[in-house]
């Protein structure tokens, strides 16, 4: 299944795609920097410290980019049970549309073609064409993968088990009293 998705976002998202990005679209005006620029206001964060488009004319950027392994939360009512949940899917065709004033529109598309029920898809298809909150989670990667412990763990060949009930550990009459005997 393939789902288009469009957001808007603070142009500080570029960086994600490229750390160079950013800088090559935007730039502060001389006007916007110099001493006519709008101030700030106290208590109201800035939106983008490069606000302004380097190059106005040019239309949106196809960015040719394929992400694996990614899991997509749809909020589908109030949370929890109702959320909309799809794993290892792709995330790919991303077009890239820089706006004035420090805002860029991104459109992406998700593929994903596991663990789809009826139900699931039926829930997709009554929110086409709608604005709803999604959380896109990348795969974990090698150094956050946290190893998980050995439920059997193998002693060394030398080492008996530590549990006087294993079988190992269990002695013949003979061999009690033998044990006994050498105690002196």
């Amino acid at each position: 299944m393939d789902l288009a998705f469009q957001i808007d976002a603070a142009n500080s998202i570029l960086s994600a795609f490229d750390g160079h990005l950013l800088n090559a679209l935007y730039h502060r005006s001389e006007a916007a920097a110099g001493d006519g620029g709008q101030q700030s206001l106290d208590g109201v964060e800035e939106v983008a410290s490069l606000p302004n488009l380097r190059f106005p004319s040019m239309g949106p950027i196809k960015w040719v980019k394929e992400l694996a392994g990614y899991t997509l939360t749809i909020d589908h009512g109030l949370g929890g049970a109702s959320e909309i949940q799809l794993v290892d899917c792709k995330v790919n065709e991303f077009k890239i549309e820089p706006k004035e004033g420090g805002t860029v529109q991104i459109r992406f598309r998700v593929q994903c073609a596991t663990h789809l029920t009826e139900r699931t898809m039926g829930k997709l298809a009554l929110l086409a064409q709608n604005e709803v909150p999604i959380t896109l989670i990348a795969p974990a990667t090698a150094d956050q993968r946290q190893p998980l412990e050995n439920p059997f763990p193998v002693q060394g060949r030398d080492e008996p088990p530590e549990d006087p009930f294993h079988p190992v550990n269990q002695q013949t009459p003979e061999e009690a009293f033998a044990a006994t005997a050498d105690q002196d």
